[in-house]
């Protein structure tokens, strides 16, 4: 065994080595509908259908991800909504959100270097049923295969109108078990694309494995910066796993509702406006984001 290294730590490890598992030669011919044109001597190949889902997963959703790659790797995006292929490692940037899936509701992170990528792992058993998981499962990860040098935001714009007696953002995922690794989710008015939540987030919450061990993960929900914000409540709980955790705001009450691994963890008062962005950030591995009722 690697000296400074325990079991569990090796655990999260092979989880990240699972995750992101090289997609980019399938077992199968990539076959969509299609119409094809002659010209130049060659064929191209133009999609003719759209693989994300038209209706919700459970009615009280207003936005769901799953992240799964599409059952033939291919999702739209862009402002066109042109396929373009989900294998493991490619950029989050520019493909257009599970549900509801058009060109205004479409993921920004930074498109090059530290960035958020698609991955593929073992199923998260908190997932609804998704179109887009039907033969492979899906994921998103912030890789840690050589040091970090920043935090990458993933941003989606909001675009309805959120409900006043109350919303709710979850994620289930874990921060890499390295120095300074982090996840956090939550809402933000800021369009930056690296610390976001961690210098302009309204409300967040941030997870750390504070021992490199796996468990238990340390976890503080936030108003404000890193530096200057403030604590609403902080423990320790919570796995190197399919984590589940939610933010619920209810702006009627002026109030905010953590719940993190499974336990409702208390409620706040706290006011915070209008969101601009959903958001999520750091250095591990996420997966199933919902904002729902």
């Amino acid at each position: 065994m690697i000296r400074g290294r325990s079991p569990l730590a090796f655990v999260a490890i092979s989880l990240f080595v699972a995750a992101c598992s090289d997609l980019s030669a399938p077992g199968r011919e990539l076959t969509p509908t299609v119409s094809s044109h002659q010209g130049g001597g060659s064929t191209i190949t133009v999609a003719t259908y759209n693989p994300l889902p038209t209706n919700p997963p459970a009615p009280d959703i207003i936005i769901r991800e799953s992240f799964g790659p599409g059952d033939s790797l291919l999702r739209p995006g862009g402002g066109k909504g042109a396929l373009k292929t989900t294998y493991t490692h490619t950029t989050l940037n520019g493909f257009w959100v599970e549900y509801p899936g058009n060109k205004n509701n479409a993921w920004i992170t930074p498109d090059v270097g530290q960035t958020w990528k698609f991955c593929s792992g073992s199923a998260d058993a908190n997932e609804l049923p998704s179109p887009l998981q039907a033969n492979y499962g899906g994921c998103v990860a912030s890789e840690w295969f050589d040091p970090p040098t920043s935090y990458p935001t993933a941003l989606l714009p909001i675009t309805m109108a959120l409900p006043a007696n109350g919303y709710e953002l979850s994620m289930d995922g874990y921060p890499a078990p390295i120095a300074g690794g982090y996840v956090a989710i939550g809402f933000t008015n800021s369009g930056t694309l690296t610390s976001n939540l961690t210098t302009n987030g309204l409300v967040w919450l941030r997870v750390v494995d504070t021992t490199r061990f796996g468990f238990p993960l340390h976890y503080e929900l936030r108003t404000g910066s890193l530096a200057s914000g403030r604590i609403l409540a902080q423990g320790d709980a919570g796995f190197s796993g399919w984590n589940p955790m939610a933010i619920r705001v209810s702006p009627s009450a002026g109030t905010v509702t953590l719940t993190y691994a499974g336990s409702l963890i208390g409620t706040y008062p706290l006011t915070i406006g209008t969101p601009k962005y959903a958001a999520f950030e750091g250095i591990g591995i996420l997966d199933n984001f919902v904002l729902r009722q």
